[in-house]
């Protein structure tokens, strides 16, 4: 891989650990996320106009709906438990669910590397798990657990998605129209969201400039490697996340990105 591609791929990867880390600290979760959807949604308004998106609206929807379900289980997670323990639980499920379901449902049989890797991917969640079991944080990883599931869900939709349309503008649809479905359930609680504008901002800009940054290491470098290369950002997670780490939070995180580097062989 390209010096600059690397390059980019840690900044991503960094700014990605760096939003969670902001969302985990603040204290109403659920409207920070509702304010950063939106402000996406009107920032990257320009590239919808410029290349609309709509005619793969069905995807919209579909993304958006997950992207709300995950911004729901996220918050929650991080409203009941540690982020050393939520964020490789809940970034670690997702490449296993997607290693899996090519395996079972698109008889796409693994190699030895994939099933090597997926092992890696169980054995470091069970690290992360048992370690919130014993600091009675059962639900907190349920939630993340969800978290893992729509990520999963809202990545498989958005990879066909993106072979169709520019990516910008149909992230800008589907994150905006998650910031107003999020609105909805909040019940438009203007008292809430404008409490929430500044750390929403900030999750807003850091999100979005980790998916450009990545989106301009792909034109630099194949797909595989720098998929594979943002999972750096469970290991910084737990690194910048200022609590107490039990040893097997260290090895399950660090299983997590050797389990997502071998599923990209």
């Amino acid at each position: 891989m390209p010096p600059l591609a690397i390059v980019l791929v840690l900044l991503a990867a960094l700014l990605h650990a760096g939003w969670n880390l902001l969302l985990h600290a603040t204290e109403d979760r659920l409207a920070v996320a509702t304010v950063a959807g939106l402000v996406t949604g009107a920032a990257l308004l320009p590239a919808m106009v410029l290349a609309p998106p709509w005619h793969v609206w069905p995807l919209i929807v579909i993304s958006a709906l997950a992207e709300t379900a995950y911004a729901l289980c996220l918050t929650t997670a991080y409203r009941l438990g540690a982020l050393s323990l939520v964020y490789p639980l809940a970034r670690g499920t997702a490449p296993l669910l997607v290693t899996l379901a090519g395996w079972v449902l698109l008889a796409q049989p693994p190699t030895i590397w994939t099933l090597t890797g997926a092992l890696a991917l169980a054995a470091g969640l069970a690290c992360v798990a048992t370690a919130g079991h014993h600091a009675g944080q059962r639900a907190a990883l349920l939630f993340a657990l969800l978290t893992g599931v729509c990520i999963a869900s809202y990545a498989t939709v958005d990879a066909g998605a993106v072979r169709q349309v520019n990516p910008v503008g149909y992230l800008g649809a589907v994150l905006g129209l998650q910031g107003i479905v999020l609105a909805g359930i909040m019940r438009g609680d203007l008292t809430r969201l404008r409490r929430a504008v500044r750390p929403g901002i900030q999750v807003a800009v850091s999100s979005v400039a980790a998916y450009l940054l990545v989106l301009l290491a792909f034109q630099r470098a194949n797909a595989g490697p720098v998929a594979t290369l943002r999972e750096v950002s469970v290991l910084l997670g737990v690194v910048l996340a200022r609590e107490k780490k039990p040893g097997r939070v260290w090895l399950g995180a660090a299983l997590v990105v050797l389990g997502a580097i071998l599923t990209a062989l």
